[in-house]
């Protein structure tokens, strides 16, 4: 039973304000835990109590023990540590509450912590139960997938900010404080609405609406220039918690968003969201998330971050030795992919953007490198779009290309006659993003020479001089491979640098 109440102004004022004062924030809590971000301790929420039993006495450790672990405190210590109105508000928000009415203990009903510059709370975890027990349970917002979420988000001023599937509202509400004129919260469940729109007001946060309704019902006839999501993804053979239950494929509400995007995308705007989904023999996602668009397909543009790639049977064992099932289970979860006929489950980051551009719509797929983050996702939409103009396919033989740090080049030698030749010819990089890609002898022998002085042009000229580039290539199929290597991250132009890796580890041979 949930026993927040929405209250008044003034009480969560007088708490917003006591956990302010008392410095309840991200880095201080998680410098007292030792860890970078919450997220990281997100599964031994139960030790943090136990970690602080031997650090000094504060205010901080009391709130740590009581809103984060739930450890059951004495009501005396919880009244040395919290002023009496904030405490007398948290009672009357229902954030805190006693065993009994002549109990000596108080304990917190819900976790309650600090993310970025703003508090939140979600359900609490304890050692007699699991979310699995609950069918509305609200995903926390301090868990490791909510933060990779967040960490995908690009936070570029936008008008109308529309967070669906949203459980706490950490992203509307986080959109709403650091760069959107107004957001938007949906959940279909009425306990993560209610969650929603405590935190929103424990926040203070007027430029935010939390409603309830199923995906686009509450904000039927609006369009939004940022739409977001972190949908239920998981394949389902039974009934699951609502935050998880993707659907016999895992596809039901994603699928159903991107298919509502023609109707709710303003012109420019995007789509992001991050979920497992489908293949089917010949048929790879991002041409697939062109069929759910519909009629309308041509009107946007597609980029597809793949993180993780897996078959059916690794799936299916993995499913089943997290749920401790048997090998009937599994069997059970191979017969209903091939029913499906499920190739692959993807798992990543995807955009769709609603074109406001010249030149036609473009779909373009990459394997997610291991440090990148949105900001390799960003540049390559921006690439993508500059170069759909096609003015921008002239305008790339002035620039001066230059080979990426880490691009490498691979060579085959196979023997022939009485020696051996080069016959295969590789480009390869782990950033932005992990590329392999296998090229004809010109291009090659291009990436070598790219080293910033001359411009693309210049290389062109001097090629068909040097017998090094064919005869026949025109100067458009020039311009066109020149935009391939660009997009894959092996060569730079100015102007479209990538962004620098944190750090760039080396390949291996």
């Amino acid at each position: 039973m949930l026993t927040l109440r929405l209250g008044n102004p003034d009480q969560f004022a007088a708490v917003r304000d006591y956990l302010v004062r008392a410095g309840y924030t991200e880095q201080a809590v998680c410098r007292k835990l030792g860890v970078d971000g919450l997220h990281e301790c997100f599964k031994q929420l139960l030790d943090c109590a136990a970690r602080l039993q031997t650090a000094a006495p504060s205010t901080l450790k009391v709130l740590v023990q009581l809103l984060i672990a739930g450890k059951s405190l004495p009501r005396a210590e919880v009244a040395r540590a919290i002023p009496r109105a904030a405490l007398d508000a948290m009672n009357a928000l229902g954030i805190l509450s006693a065993h009994s009415a002549h109990s000596r203990h108080i304990v917190s009903a819900v976790a309650l912590y600090p993310v970025q510059r703003l508090f939140f709370a979600s359900e609490r975890w304890n050692a007699t139960s699991s979310p699995d027990e609950a069918t509305d349970h609200v995903f926390s917002a301090v868990n490791p997938l909510t933060h990779e979420f967040l960490e995908l988000l690009p936070q570029d001023p936008c008008n109308k900010f529309l967070d669906l599937c949203s459980g706490t509202a950490i992203a509307a509400l986080l959109a709403a404080k650091l760069y959107a004129r107004h957001s938007w919260a949906v959940d279909i469940a009425s306990r993560a609405t209610r969650f929603g729109e405590f935190n929103r007001r424990l926040n203070a946060v007027e430029n935010a609406t939390v409603t309830r309704g199923d995906l686009y019902q509450p904000v039927k006839g609006m369009k939004f220039d940022r739409i977001v999501a972190h949908t239920p993804y998981a394949p389902s053979l039974k009934r699951r918690p609502l935050y998880a239950h993707g659907g016999l494929d895992g596809e039901l509400i994603t699928r159903a968003i991107i298919q509502g995007l023609p109707r709710h995308l303003a012109p420019g705007g995007r789509f992001y969201c991050l979920a497992a989904n489908v293949e089917r023999e010949g048929e790879p996602y991002e041409q697939r998330v062109r069929q759910f668009l519909g009629a309308r397909q041509s009107d946007f543009d597609i980029v597809y971050i793949d993180a993780k790639t897996q078959g059916p049977l690794q799936f299916a064992y993995r499913a089943t030795r997290h749920a401790k099932g048997t090998w009937d289970d599994m069997d059970k979860w191979v017969e209903h992919f091939e029913k499906l006929k499920i190739k692959n489950l993807v798992y990543g980051l995807l955009i769709v953007q609603s074109r406001n551009s010249k030149g036609a719509s473009f779909t373009v797929r990459r394997k997610k490198a291991e440090n990148g983050a949105i900001a390799e996702a960003e540049w390559l939409r921006t690439w993508e779009s500059a170069w759909a103009d096609p003015t921008r396919r002239e305008q790339i033989l002035a620039l001066r290309p230059l080979a990426s740090q880490g691009a490498e080049l691979h060579v085959v030698h196979a023997r022939q006659n009485s020696g051996l030749s080069p016959s295969k010819f590789t480009l390869t990089s782990n950033h932005p993003f992990t590329v392999k890609y296998e090229c004809s002898a010109w291009v090659a022998a291009l990436f070598e020479r790219c080293d910033g002085k001359f411009t693309a042009l210049e290389y062109f000229e001097t090629g068909k001089r040097e017998g090094w580039i064919p005869g026949d290539l025109s100067a458009p199929e020039f311009s066109t491979s020149l935009g391939e290597l660009v997009a894959r991250g092996l060569l730079e132009v100015e102007g479209f640098q990538p962004p620098r890796p944190k750090t760039l580890k080396p390949q291996s041979p």
